[in-house]
């Protein structure tokens, strides 16, 4: 993945913003922070308090641009509903799409999600392209999914479509399936439901790979959705990125995020 390191700003200004100042001072209205239920990055502690790595990196983030205030937890659809309106409202995580692309400003990437086809990491199974995987004996994908309806849509007719991705992993490990449609974030609770090893798969062909980002609603300032991403590449930077995600999320993907700015976005080229 090549990355195009487009700061907001001078590393300088940022820089600046980040030591100096407020951003719900120096911007006017402070910024509604929301998020969803969804493990491992955010839920409900015991407590009643929204935690998990990517919750924590963002109310880190929040600290550091000078931001009151807590993480308010919401389904999906209000708060990308009240991301859409604002005022001043940050969503996370979403997904940046060429359809989303106009409907906020955006500082990230937070999480990358790379789905594809998963394999036992004992097996000898090599797959170059999609069609390869045609031969395959036997594809799980859960009954509903976006993967296992794109197989569906491309003519697959060796898929298996439980109702819970549970059941792949069990599929999958039992050897009634070669390969397991999923992604290497939807898999993580998966794993620790079931009891197996992350290490007992391995990714054979990747179908897609998304980045996910703190949506703010259009009107918040320039300004402010600066100083968010200055602070958000210092973090990554100075390895408090790493520090939240390590052991938790796949090194891959903390590799790649630990690189500041964005990634190629192509209906931006």
């Amino acid at each position: 993945m090549v990355w195009n390191y487009r700061f907001s700003g001078t590393i300088l200004a940022g820089m600046l913003l980040i030591s100096g100042l407020s951003s719900a001072h120096a911007w006017g209205e402070p910024i509604t922070v929301v998020t969803e239920h969804s493990p491992p990055g955010e839920y409900f502690d015991e407590n009643g308090r929204v935690t998990g790595p990517t919750a924590e990196l963002v109310r880190e983030l929040m600290h550091r641009a000078g931001v009151p205030g807590d993480i308010t937890l919401l389904p999906w659809a209000r708060g990308f509903m009240l991301a859409r309106r604002g005022p001043n409202i940050a969503l996370f995580e979403t997904t940046r799409s060429e359809i989303r692309e106009h409907q906020f400003k955006w500082v990230g990437p937070i999480k990358r999600i790379t789905g594809g086809l998963f394999v036992r990491r004992q097996d000898d199974i090599s797959i170059e392209t999609l069609d390869d995987a045609r031969a395959l004996d036997g594809i799980c994908a859960y009954r509903g999914s976006s993967g296992g309806q794109s197989l569906e849509a491309r003519g697959f007719t060796n898929l298996e479509q439980p109702t819970l991705s549970e059941q792949c992993l069990e599929m999958l490990m039992h050897g009634r399936v070669d390969a397991w449609m999923t992604s290497d974030i939807a898999r993580l609770p998966i794993f620790a439901e079931t009891g197996y090893s992350e290490d007992e798969v391995r990714l054979a062909y990747a179908t897609s790979t998304k980045y996910l980002y703190i949506a703010m609603s259009l009107d918040t300032p320039d300004a402010t959705v600066n100083l968010w991403q200055a602070t958000l590449d210092q973090m990554k930077l100075d390895g408090t990125l790493a520090q939240y995600y390590r052991g938790i999320y796949p090194d891959e993907m903390i590799e790649a995020l630990s690189q500041p700015g964005h990634p190629d976005i192509p209906w931006l080229d």
